[in-house]
C-alpha cells in the first residue's frame, strides 16, 4: 500500500486531511478523510495497463472535488508505474477527456 497526503482544507465537505491511499493488492485506490474512506476507484491490471472500471463517492461527500483528486491520484500513479489506462468508468473517461486533457497520453483502448 502507498500512501500520499492531499493536503487539508474544505475539498471534502469538512477540514480535515485528504490521504490517497493505492491498495495495490486489490486493484484499488481510496481516499480518506481524517481517516475515513469517503471515495474509491477500482482498477484492473493487465501487462503495462491498468483498466479503470469504477469510481465511488459517498453521497456526504460530493460535490467538494473528491472524486476528481482521487482520479488524479490514480492517474499520477499510473504514469509513475509507467501504465498506460483504460479509462472504462464513465466519470474517469469524462473527467480525462473534458476536465483534464493532459492526461490524455495515458489512455489506451481495450
Amino acid at each position: 500500500m502507498t500512501e500520499h497526503t492531499t493536503g487539508s482544507g474544505s475539498r471534502a465537505g469538512t477540514t480535515g486531511t485528504q490521504t490517497v491511499e493505492h491498495l495495490e493488492e486489490n486493484g484499488r485506490f481510496r481516499l480518506l478523510v481524517d481517516g475515513r474512506e469517503v471515495a474509491v476507484l477500482d482498477y484492473r491490471r493487465t501487462p503495462g495497463r491498468w483498466n479503470i472500471v469504477h469510481t465511488y463517492t459517498e453521497p456526504a461527500s460530493r460535490g467538494y472535488g473528491v472524486a476528481s483528486d482521487l482520479v488524479k491520484a490514480a492517474l499520477d500513479a499510473a504514469r509513475d508505474a509507467g501504465v498506460k489506462v483504460i479509462p472504462t468508468c464513465p466519470y474517469v473517461n469524462w473527467w480525462i477527456h473534458e476536465y483534464r486533457p493532459g492526461y490524455e497520453d495515458l489512455v489506451v483502448s481495450a
